[in-house]
Order: structure tokens, then sequence, then C-alpha cells
């Protein structure tokens, strides 16, 4: 159940910056955190560069699944270029951070899943549209649940 929980997570959290991306052609970074209960609780970035909000959201998530154990799992999400050596088909991408509860004495427990996403519009007065491409998971060491948990 938790993985479906997850995916659902990971889904609606790539659905929202989509209709960011489209509405306003940029993205705020965000967080959700899924409850052991599948709730799934969503976290705005305080005000800021980008860098510093990411920054932001990944200490009050360290704070929030330290102080609530409830919490299984966690995204956040921003628009960043792709890092070529991951040989994305545009360099646009929405980056969902993943990490996991259980995964958390794994050397490589979290992800990052890089969607790939281009804008665009089908003539001058059409509204933006949004082609996103398959995901790329990356591997990487949880900053989120550490080793404590």
């Amino acid at each position: 159940m938790h993985e479906e929980q997850l995916f659902e997570m990971v889904n609606e959290a790539v659905l929202f910056a989509q209709s960011e991306l489209e509405r306003q052609q940029s993205l705020t970074p965000f967080a959700m955190l899924l409850y052991r209960n599948g709730y799934i609780e969503s976290l705005k970035a305080p005000e800021g560069a980008q860098g510093e909000q990411y920054d932001a959201l990944v200490a009050t998530l360290r704070e929030k699944v330290t102080d609530t154990p409830k919490v299984t799992g966690v995204a956040i999400v921003a628009a960043v270029t792709i890092p070529a050596q991951y040989k994305p088909p545009v360099e646009s991408g929405i980056r969902v951070h993943l990490e996991e509860r259980h995964k958390c004495d794994e050397k490589i427990g979290g992800r990052f899943l890089y969607v790939p996403y281009q804008l665009y519009k089908e003539s001058d007065d059409a509204k933006v549209q949004t082609h996103l491409y398959n995901p790329i998971p990356v591997g990487i060491p949880q900053e989120i649940f550490t080793k404590e948990c």
C-alpha cells in the first residue's frame, strides 16, 4: 500500500507542477509529506531565491519528520535544468526529490526524479501547454530522513 500512496503523491506533485508551469511559465518550489494513513500535506516554500526556498524546505521537512514519526515519505518539487550527464531530451525539468522513512539507513536511499518538459503553444493566442517526457530516476543519499529516523 505504501508504494501506491507514494506513487499517488509523486503523480499529484508532477500534475500540480505542470499546471503551475502552464499557468505562470515558472514554478515556485514546494514540498509534500505522505503520512502513514495516506494523508498528503503540501507546503509552500517561503519567499526568496529558488535555492534559498529549496534549502528552507529541506530544513522544514527535517524538523517535521523528526517531530512526526507518522510521516513516511516526502517530496520537494522544483523546476531545474537537468544535468547533461543524464542525457535528457530537453534541458528543462521538474525535479522531484523523493525520500522514504524506511530507506533512511540505506546509503543511496533517496531519489531525484527528473521529469523533462517543454512548454509550447499551438498558436499565438492559444494557452501554454506542457509536454512531459519520461522521468529520469537518479539515486541519491537521503538528506531529510537521516540514520536517526
